[in-house]
């Protein structure tokens, strides 16, 4: 039984409004969901996953600012463990290096190394291709258009107050 027809038999009798919310959300996680698949797949070779790329990225954008783990967790959507367990692979790799701050000893700064550069300069083409493949799809004024759209969704939700969310 395919998505539509499941959430049509479940939101029977409600209004289209909220059959379109409801099925574009749902669209939208498994979206996301096969989209870090894909990217992860195509990153294996290299032997590495998509929030590994992302850290890599970030820190390769902070040159003229130092990350620290905080900022990075913010980033990637990730708790504190989470980006210790993966700065700790990272860094055992010689990808990226953590260093004390000058100014505040208590908190790190984080570098991305000669080889964490050069993996990302070699994988960097490789997601890029993912990410346009993936767009090919609907082409590119209405990848334009998507890219927009979702990013006043993203808004509405970063400015939501769960407890003022209206259940009625």
């Amino acid at each position: 039984m395919s998505l539509d027809s499941r959430l049509e038999r479940i939101l029977a009798g409600k209004p289209k409004p909220l059959l379109d919310a409801v099925t574009a959300s749902r669209l939208l996680l498994q979206t996301a969901v096969l989209l870090e698949q894909r990217v992860n797949e195509a990153l294996a070779p290299h032997a590495l996953h998509m929030k590994e790329y992302l850290a890599l990225h970030l820190l390769a954008d902070s040159v003229h600012e130092p990350l620290r783990p905080s900022a990075l967790s913010v980033s990637l959507s990730a708790t504190r463990t989470q980006v210790t367990r993966l700065l700790d692979g990272l860094e055992r790799r010689g990808l990226v290096v953590r260093t004390a701050d000058a100014q505040d000893r208590r908190s790190l700064q984080l570098q991305l190394t000669e080889p964490g550069s050069a993996l990302l300069a070699r994988t960097m083409p490789v997601v890029q291709s993912v990410y346009q493949q993936t767009w090919s799809s609907i082409g590119d004024s209405a990848t334009h258009a998507m890219q927009q759209q979702l990013r006043q969704v993203l808004d509405r939700l970063q400015n939501m107050d769960a407890g003022a969310i209206d259940t009625e």
